[in-house]
Protein backbone atom coordinates (compact mmCIF):
# COMPACT_ATOMS: atom_id res chain seq x y z
CA UNK A 1 0.00 0.00 0.00
CA UNK A 2 1.32 3.41 -0.91
CA UNK A 3 1.90 5.84 1.92
CA UNK A 4 1.57 8.85 -0.39
CA UNK A 5 -1.39 11.07 0.52
CA UNK A 6 -3.92 11.72 -2.24
CA UNK A 7 -6.97 13.87 -2.90
CA UNK A 8 -10.21 12.30 -1.74
CA UNK A 9 -12.66 11.84 -4.65
CA UNK A 10 -15.60 11.98 -2.28
CA UNK A 11 -14.54 15.43 -1.13
CA UNK A 12 -13.46 16.85 -4.46
CA UNK A 13 -15.90 19.72 -4.04
CA UNK A 14 -14.09 21.13 -1.00
CA UNK A 15 -13.29 24.79 -0.80
CA UNK A 16 -10.58 26.12 -3.12
CA UNK A 17 -8.53 27.32 -0.14
CA UNK A 18 -8.05 23.80 1.23
CA UNK A 19 -6.52 20.54 0.06
CA UNK A 20 -8.34 17.41 1.18
CA UNK A 21 -6.00 14.46 1.54
CA UNK A 22 -6.28 10.89 2.76
CA UNK A 23 -3.49 10.97 5.31
CA UNK A 24 -2.56 7.62 6.87
CA UNK A 25 -3.15 7.77 10.58
CA UNK A 26 -4.20 5.70 13.55
CA UNK A 27 -7.85 6.24 12.61
CA UNK A 28 -7.28 5.81 8.89
CA UNK A 29 -9.74 8.60 8.13
CA UNK A 30 -9.62 11.49 5.75
CA UNK A 31 -7.91 14.65 7.05
CA UNK A 32 -8.42 18.11 5.55
CA UNK A 33 -5.43 20.46 5.40
CA UNK A 34 -5.13 23.89 3.93
CA UNK A 35 -2.34 24.29 1.42
CA UNK A 36 -0.76 26.98 3.59
CA UNK A 37 -0.87 27.72 7.31
CA UNK A 38 0.46 31.17 8.14
CA UNK A 39 0.19 30.49 11.85
CA UNK A 40 2.47 27.49 11.51
CA UNK A 41 4.90 29.49 9.34
CA UNK A 42 5.12 32.35 11.84
CA UNK A 43 5.62 29.80 14.59
CA UNK A 44 8.51 28.35 12.63
CA UNK A 45 9.97 31.84 12.08
CA UNK A 46 9.83 32.62 15.79
CA UNK A 47 11.49 29.34 16.70
CA UNK A 48 14.15 29.83 14.00
CA UNK A 49 15.02 33.28 15.33
CA UNK A 50 15.19 32.02 18.91
CA UNK A 51 17.40 29.09 17.96
CA UNK A 52 19.66 31.44 15.99
CA UNK A 53 19.99 33.75 19.00
CA UNK A 54 20.77 30.84 21.32
CA UNK A 55 23.37 29.37 18.98
CA UNK A 56 24.93 32.81 18.43
CA UNK A 57 25.24 33.29 22.19
CA UNK A 58 26.76 29.81 22.50
CA UNK A 59 29.24 30.66 19.76
CA UNK A 60 30.18 33.88 21.56
CA UNK A 61 30.75 31.91 24.75
CA UNK A 62 32.97 29.40 22.96
CA UNK A 63 34.88 32.11 21.12
CA UNK A 64 35.48 34.23 24.20
CA UNK A 65 36.45 31.11 26.11
CA UNK A 66 39.47 30.68 23.83
CA UNK A 67 40.83 34.10 24.85
CA UNK A 68 43.50 33.73 27.52
CA UNK A 69 45.88 36.66 27.53
CA UNK A 70 47.86 35.52 30.57
CA UNK A 71 48.54 32.08 29.14
CA UNK A 72 49.32 33.51 25.72
CA UNK A 73 46.96 31.08 23.96
CA UNK A 74 44.66 33.69 22.45
CA UNK A 75 43.99 32.94 18.75
CA UNK A 76 44.64 35.68 16.25
CA UNK A 77 41.93 37.84 14.74
CA UNK A 78 41.96 35.90 11.47
CA UNK A 79 41.30 32.58 13.21
CA UNK A 80 38.52 34.08 15.30
CA UNK A 81 36.94 35.63 12.21
CA UNK A 82 37.02 32.37 10.22
CA UNK A 83 35.70 30.39 13.16
CA UNK A 84 32.95 32.91 13.74
CA UNK A 85 31.97 32.82 10.06
CA UNK A 86 31.74 29.03 10.00
CA UNK A 87 29.73 29.00 13.22
CA UNK A 88 27.35 31.62 11.83
CA UNK A 89 26.73 29.54 8.69
CA UNK A 90 26.18 26.33 10.66
CA UNK A 91 23.94 27.98 13.27
CA UNK A 92 21.86 29.69 10.57
CA UNK A 93 21.31 26.43 8.71
CA UNK A 94 20.39 24.59 11.93
CA UNK A 95 18.00 27.34 13.02
CA UNK A 96 16.27 27.47 9.62
CA UNK A 97 16.07 23.67 9.48
CA UNK A 98 14.29 23.68 12.83
CA UNK A 99 12.04 26.55 11.72
CA UNK A 100 11.07 24.81 8.48
CA UNK A 101 10.50 21.52 10.28
CA UNK A 102 8.25 23.11 12.91
CA UNK A 103 6.29 25.11 10.31
CA UNK A 104 5.52 22.01 8.21
CA UNK A 105 4.75 19.89 11.26
CA UNK A 106 2.36 22.39 12.80
CA UNK A 107 0.68 22.96 9.43
CA UNK A 108 -0.30 19.29 9.39
CA UNK A 109 0.31 18.94 5.66
CA UNK A 110 0.64 15.47 4.19
CA UNK A 111 2.27 16.39 0.88
CA UNK A 112 6.04 16.68 0.86
CA UNK A 113 6.05 19.49 -1.66
CA UNK A 114 3.72 21.50 0.61
CA UNK A 115 6.05 20.87 3.52
CA UNK A 116 8.97 22.06 1.39
CA UNK A 117 7.08 25.25 0.53
CA UNK A 118 6.30 25.87 4.20
CA UNK A 119 10.01 25.60 4.91
CA UNK A 120 10.87 28.03 2.12
CA UNK A 121 8.28 30.56 3.32
CA UNK A 122 9.70 30.26 6.82
CA UNK A 123 13.16 30.98 5.42
CA UNK A 124 11.89 33.94 3.39
CA UNK A 125 10.07 35.60 6.29
CA UNK A 126 12.99 35.00 8.65
CA UNK A 127 15.34 36.60 6.10
CA UNK A 128 13.06 39.61 5.67
CA UNK A 129 12.80 39.93 9.45
CA UNK A 130 16.58 39.92 9.73
CA UNK A 131 16.86 42.61 7.05
CA UNK A 132 14.23 44.65 8.89
CA UNK A 133 16.25 44.44 12.09
CA UNK A 134 19.38 45.61 10.29
CA UNK A 135 17.45 48.43 8.63
CA UNK A 136 16.01 49.47 11.97
CA UNK A 137 19.46 49.61 13.52
CA UNK A 138 20.73 51.80 10.69
CA UNK A 139 17.62 53.97 11.00
CA UNK A 140 18.33 54.43 14.68
CA UNK A 141 21.83 55.63 13.89
CA UNK A 142 20.49 58.06 11.29
CA UNK A 143 17.87 59.27 13.75
CA UNK A 144 20.58 59.93 16.30
CA UNK A 145 22.49 61.90 13.68
CA UNK A 146 19.47 64.06 12.91
CA UNK A 147 18.97 64.62 16.63
CA UNK A 148 22.55 65.78 16.94
CA UNK A 149 22.10 68.09 13.97
CA UNK A 150 18.98 69.56 15.55
CA UNK A 151 20.84 70.22 18.77
CA UNK A 152 23.67 71.85 16.85
CA UNK A 153 21.18 74.02 14.99
CA UNK A 154 19.64 75.16 18.27
CA UNK A 155 23.03 76.09 19.67
CA UNK A 156 23.91 77.91 16.46
CA UNK A 157 20.65 79.85 16.59
CA UNK A 158 21.18 80.95 20.16
CA UNK A 159 24.76 82.03 19.47
CA UNK A 160 24.21 83.81 16.18
CA UNK A 161 25.75 87.03 17.40
CA UNK A 162 28.91 85.23 18.50
CA UNK A 163 29.12 83.49 15.13
CA UNK A 164 29.05 86.75 13.15
CA UNK A 165 32.82 87.21 13.21
CA UNK A 166 33.70 83.63 12.08
CA UNK A 167 31.08 83.88 9.35
CA UNK A 168 32.61 87.13 8.13
CA UNK A 169 36.03 85.48 8.09
CA UNK A 170 34.66 82.53 6.15
CA UNK A 171 33.15 84.93 3.64
CA UNK A 172 36.55 86.49 3.10
CA UNK A 173 35.88 89.87 4.73
CA UNK A 174 38.82 90.15 7.13
CA UNK A 175 41.29 93.01 7.71
CA UNK A 176 44.25 90.77 6.92
CA UNK A 177 42.79 89.64 3.63
CA UNK A 178 41.90 93.21 2.65
CA UNK A 179 45.50 94.25 3.37
CA UNK A 180 46.84 91.38 1.23
CA UNK A 181 44.54 92.34 -1.61
CA UNK A 182 45.68 95.99 -1.38
CA UNK A 183 49.31 94.88 -1.57
CA UNK A 184 48.49 92.73 -4.59
CA UNK A 185 46.90 95.68 -6.32
CA UNK A 186 50.09 97.74 -5.87
CA UNK A 187 52.44 95.01 -7.12
CA UNK A 188 53.73 95.42 -10.68
CA UNK A 189 52.41 93.12 -13.38
CA UNK A 190 55.90 91.72 -14.09
CA UNK A 191 57.88 91.87 -10.82
CA UNK A 192 61.65 91.86 -11.03
CA UNK A 193 63.06 88.69 -9.43
CA UNK A 194 66.19 90.58 -8.37
CA UNK A 195 64.22 93.00 -6.20
CA UNK A 196 62.03 90.39 -4.47
CA UNK A 197 62.35 89.52 -0.81
CA UNK A 198 62.33 85.77 0.05
CA UNK A 199 58.70 86.06 1.21
CA UNK A 200 57.63 87.77 -1.99
CA UNK A 201 59.54 85.22 -4.03
CA UNK A 202 57.73 82.33 -2.33
CA UNK A 203 54.34 83.97 -2.95
CA UNK A 204 55.17 84.62 -6.57
CA UNK A 205 56.39 81.05 -7.13
CA UNK A 206 53.23 79.66 -5.49
CA UNK A 207 51.05 81.87 -7.66
CA UNK A 208 52.81 80.85 -10.86
CA UNK A 209 52.85 77.18 -9.93
CA UNK A 210 49.06 77.27 -10.05
CA UNK A 211 49.22 78.79 -13.52
CA UNK A 212 51.83 76.25 -14.65
CA UNK A 213 49.83 73.30 -13.29
CA UNK A 214 46.72 74.54 -15.08
CA UNK A 215 48.46 74.36 -18.45
CA UNK A 216 47.41 76.51 -21.36
CA UNK A 217 49.22 79.30 -23.14
CA UNK A 218 50.35 80.97 -19.90
CA UNK A 219 52.14 77.87 -18.57
CA UNK A 220 55.50 78.42 -20.36
CA UNK A 221 55.73 82.04 -19.15
CA UNK A 222 54.88 80.95 -15.59
CA UNK A 223 57.56 78.27 -15.71
CA UNK A 224 60.17 80.73 -16.98
CA UNK A 225 59.35 83.23 -14.25
CA UNK A 226 59.65 80.54 -11.57
CA UNK A 227 63.06 79.50 -12.91
CA UNK A 228 64.26 83.11 -12.95
CA UNK A 229 63.15 83.64 -9.36
CA UNK A 230 64.87 80.40 -8.31
CA UNK A 231 68.11 81.44 -10.01
CA UNK A 232 68.16 84.85 -8.29
CA UNK A 233 67.09 83.66 -4.85
CA UNK A 234 69.38 80.61 -4.82
CA UNK A 235 72.23 82.46 -6.60
CA UNK A 236 72.65 79.78 -9.25
CA UNK A 237 72.68 79.83 -13.04
CA UNK A 238 69.55 79.75 -15.12
CA UNK A 239 70.37 76.26 -16.39
CA UNK A 240 70.89 74.89 -12.87
CA UNK A 241 67.62 76.45 -11.74
CA UNK A 242 65.84 74.93 -14.75
CA UNK A 243 67.34 71.52 -13.93
CA UNK A 244 66.20 71.72 -10.31
CA UNK A 245 62.74 72.77 -11.43
CA UNK A 246 62.48 69.86 -13.87
CA UNK A 247 63.77 67.40 -11.24
CA UNK A 248 61.22 68.65 -8.74
CA UNK A 249 58.44 68.34 -11.31
CA UNK A 250 59.56 64.79 -12.16
CA UNK A 251 59.49 63.78 -8.48
CA UNK A 252 56.10 65.39 -8.09
CA UNK A 253 54.78 63.50 -11.11
CA UNK A 254 56.17 60.24 -9.73
CA UNK A 255 54.42 60.91 -6.42
CA UNK A 256 51.16 61.64 -8.27
CA UNK A 257 51.47 58.47 -10.35
CA UNK A 258 52.18 56.43 -7.23
CA UNK A 259 49.20 57.93 -5.45
CA UNK A 260 46.95 57.20 -8.44
CA UNK A 261 48.21 53.61 -8.64
CA UNK A 262 47.69 53.16 -4.90
CA UNK A 263 44.14 54.45 -5.24
CA UNK A 264 43.51 52.06 -8.15
CA UNK A 265 44.87 49.12 -6.17
CA UNK A 266 42.70 50.06 -3.21
CA UNK A 267 39.65 50.32 -5.47
CA UNK A 268 40.39 46.92 -7.02
CA UNK A 269 40.87 45.37 -3.57
CA UNK A 270 37.63 46.91 -2.35
CA UNK A 271 35.73 45.67 -5.39
CA UNK A 272 37.19 42.19 -4.97
CA UNK A 273 36.31 42.15 -1.27
CA UNK A 274 32.77 43.36 -1.99
CA UNK A 275 32.37 40.66 -4.64
CA UNK A 276 33.61 37.98 -2.25
CA UNK A 277 31.32 39.15 0.53
CA UNK A 278 28.34 39.28 -1.82
CA UNK A 279 29.01 35.76 -3.06
CA UNK A 280 29.42 34.52 0.51
CA UNK A 281 26.12 36.14 1.49
CA UNK A 282 24.45 34.51 -1.53
CA UNK A 283 25.80 31.10 -0.52
CA UNK A 284 24.69 31.54 3.08
CA UNK A 285 21.18 32.56 2.02
CA UNK A 286 20.99 29.66 -0.43
CA UNK A 287 22.14 27.17 2.20
CA UNK A 288 19.59 28.57 4.64
CA UNK A 289 16.80 28.15 2.11
CA UNK A 290 17.87 24.57 1.39
CA UNK A 291 18.04 23.78 5.11
CA UNK A 292 14.55 25.19 5.72
CA UNK A 293 13.12 23.30 2.74
CA UNK A 294 14.74 20.05 3.88
CA UNK A 295 13.37 20.60 7.38
CA UNK A 296 9.85 21.03 6.03
CA UNK A 297 10.18 17.93 3.86
CA UNK A 298 11.49 15.87 6.81
CA UNK A 299 8.52 16.91 8.92
CA UNK A 300 6.07 15.60 6.29
CA UNK A 301 8.15 12.45 5.87
CA UNK A 302 7.98 11.80 9.60
CA UNK A 303 4.23 12.38 9.61
CA UNK A 304 3.80 9.89 6.77
CA UNK A 305 5.96 7.29 8.55
CA UNK A 306 4.00 7.67 11.78
CA UNK A 307 0.72 7.46 9.88
CA UNK A 308 1.85 4.30 8.07
CA UNK A 309 3.06 2.76 11.32
CA UNK A 310 -0.31 3.50 12.93
CA UNK A 311 -2.14 1.76 10.08
CA UNK A 312 0.10 -1.28 10.39
CA UNK A 313 -0.54 -1.51 14.15
CA UNK A 314 -4.28 -1.28 13.59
Amino acid sequence: MSDRPHLSPSLAGASAGATVVDTPGPGGGVQTHRRISWGAIFGGVILAVIVQVLLSMLGAVIGLGTVNVNAGTTPNASSLGIGGGFWWVISSCLALFVGGYVAAWLAGVGVRFDGLLHGLLTWGIATLFTIYLLTSAIGGIIGGGFSALSSAASVAGSGLSNAAKPLAQAAGVTPDLIQEQAQAYLQPASPDPASMTPEDAQKEIARNLVTFAGGGTDAPAAKELIINIMAVQMKISHDDAAKQFNDAQAKLQQAKDKAVQTAKNAADASASAASTISFAAFCVLLLGGIAAAVGGSFAVQRRLREGTAGLIRD
